[in-house]
């Protein structure tokens, strides 16, 4: 018998969905995070653990040679990330790799058309219509990924520095965020202290990833919600960063939208209030579009090797 595999990998952490073959979850599993495009060799040990956390939560003897896996992957959609699955040893009977987008979009709306914002660690947008992804964003923390976990802490950070510089005047959040960061609170604005700040900051975050930066997200979105001024013009911008993409391309009308990530909530009452209409959240996990995309794949593998 074949079992299939659902993965939603990104930056912060990799779930895995065990199914039988009816579709019917028996067992899930999670473990860290996983960027294919940047490392995939340590993505796929990330995505290997959770497979085999799902597998023991199911308390079945399954032998991986019998699952058929679909890895919805930040990055998965990247020639980088397919040419390195081409290569990779696999251990399972079939792999099917592609974006955490498209494996959102076949589980949002039952596989039909529609708009997906992902708000996580990561920031992307997709337009699903005719079986069609075309992605909007996700372009990874340096280059972008806006409204995501990562740019607010990012942005937070910065405006750390410039409350340094008597640039930002925030006590509030600038305590709150050097709190999170270790940063002694009674001794941060200081102007003898100034030097040893800045240090402290450079230092902290020289070698930090966006899973890092992302950390900060919970704070300003509490801070955000308590009033403040910068946080909520944080918020405000990555609110307007989505309804640009959206309206600048024409996604707004017609089709339903859904967000999901792990900021997505935060958003989606200023999102819908800004658009006028309903933005959703969505209801089923990313990892039933992989394993859906992955069984159809295989189907049709599996006829192609059959007329062949």
């Amino acid at each position: 018998m074949d079992y299939f595999i659902g993965i939603d990998a990104g930056g912060t952490h990799s779930r895995a969905s065990l199914y039988d073959n009816e579709g019917t979850p028996i067992g899930t599993g999670a473990a860290g995070g996983a960027n294919v495009f940047s490392d995939f060799t340590a993505a796929m040990q990330q995505i290997d653990l959770a497979i085999d956390l799902a597998i023991n939560a199911s308390n079945i003897p399954i032998d991986k040679k019998s699952l058929i896996v679909g890895a919805g992957c930040a990055g998965g959609q990247t020639n980088q990330a397919q040419l390195s699955l081409a290569t990779w040893d696999s251990p399972y009977k079939y792999v099917f790799m592609t974006s955490d987008l498209h494996a959102s979009c076949a589980a949002a709306n039952n596989g039909q058309d529609c708009v997906i914002l992902i708000t996580g660690t990561g920031s992307s947008i997709a337009h699903y219509q005719n079986s069609l992804v075309t992605q909007y964003g996700g372009h990874g923390f340096i280059h972008g990924d806006e409204a995501s976990g990562a740019w607010l802490g990012l942005s937070a950070i910065q405006l750390l520095l410039k409350s340094n510089d008597n640039l930002v005047h925030d006590p509030q959040f600038c305590n709150a965020i050097s709190h999170v960061i270790g940063l002694n609170d009674e001794k941060t604005f200081i102007g003898n202290k100034h030097n040893a700040n800045v240090d402290y900051i450079l230092n902290h975050f020289k070698s930090k990833r966006a899973s890092d930066y992302a950390q900060l997200a919970p704070c300003i979105i509490n801070l955000q919600r308590a009033g403040n001024s910068s946080a909520n013009a944080l918020v405000s911008q990555g609110v307007d960063y989505l309804y640009s993409v959206l309206t600048s391309n024409f996604l707004h009308n017609g089709i339903p939208i859904f967000m999901t990530g792990g900021i997505a909530k935060s958003y989606q009452p200023l999102l819908e209030k800004k658009l006028g209409r309903a933005v959703q959240l969505m209801q089923r996990p990313a990892q039933d579009g992989a394993m859906l995309l992955a069984k159809s794949k295989f189907n049709l593998s599996e006829i192609v090797n059959t007329t062949n």
